[in-house]
């Protein structure tokens, strides 16, 4: 794992959302959980990294992706069980380039509603982009806590969704040294699903409590681009399930514990 000197918290929230899936035919989809492309170019915005507006003829990658591409971070969705609500939204898109055939283009969408994620950033502060974050994220102390500054006003997948930051939070106390049972507060990788068979195998099936508090959500997430900007995957998970510390599948994790919470970064 890379030097991680400490961790900033925050919360983001929006009436809408919409994080675009490529893969569309008549609707355009939208992923439930924020990309971690997405909220790198939210980081670049606010510290006032180029986008892909701003990229040249010879660049392979917007500003905020070469300055943030080997940012650890996580993803926890404020709201039960990780799945939002979900509307699909119609409008008619009558700019030229939208229709080379001209007239109306009717675009059908899928749209969060009230989309809300607490997301954590490891920073290595001997890097001057992670040190910029910083600033910006810690620009104002109050008596409440942080409110950060912004370059650019960040969105939730589309610039008509402005989003709120609220609820930062700074941990420098960080620990490895895991409980024999614990959580994972976050998303987290989980190629095959091999944990979570292997956690419902330990557990007691005469235990009805468990049975009926436990959730688990999976999605297939972006997590970077290949060499030619397309997205690079991986499966995830998001569960209250609790894990043995001595499951090969938990070494595999970049986890840290912050205070009673235990992340996962990515």
């Amino acid at each position: 794992m890379s030097r991680i000197d400490k961790v900033i918290s925050f919360d983001i929230e929006s009436d809408f959302g919409m994080f675009k899936k490529p893969d569309v035919n008549d609707i355009y989809f939208t992923y439930n959980i924020i990309p971690k492309p997405t909220l790198l170019g939210m980081l670049g915005a606010i510290v006032g990294f180029g986008g892909y507006s701003q990229m040249e003829k010879d660049d392979d990658f917007p500003q905020f992706y070469k300055e943030f591409k080997d940012l650890l971070m996580s993803v926890s969705p404020l709201e039960k069980r990780g799945v939002f609500q979900k509307r699909i939204v119609k409008y008619n898109n009558t700019v030229g380039y939208a229709n080379k055939d001209g007239g109306t283009l009717n675009i059908s969408e899928q749209t969060l509603i009230n989309p809300s994620y607490r997301i954590y950033v490891a920073l290595e502060l001997s890097k001057s982009s992670n040190q910029l974050l910083e600033k910006y994220l810690l620009a104002n102390k109050t008596e409440n806590g942080y409110i950060p500054n912004y370059e650019y006003i960040p969105y939730m997948g589309k610039n008509e969704f402005k989003l709120d930051i609220k609820n930062i939070q700074v941990f420098e106390n960080l620990s490895h040294e895991l409980d024999e049972v614990f959580a994972i507060s976050t998303l987290f990788q989980n190629n095959g699903k091999e944990a979570l068979k292997l956690n419902e195998a330990k557990r007691d099936p005469f235990d009805v409590s468990m049975s009926e508090t436990y959730f688990y959500y999976f999605e297939r997430l972006p997590v970077s681009f290949d060499e030619l900007g397309q997205y690079q995957y991986e499966n995830f998970s998001y569960t209250n399930a609790k894990f043995s510390k001595d499951s090969s599948f938990i070494q595999n994790l970049e986890l840290v514990k912050i205070g009673d919470r235990v992340i996962c970064l990515y």
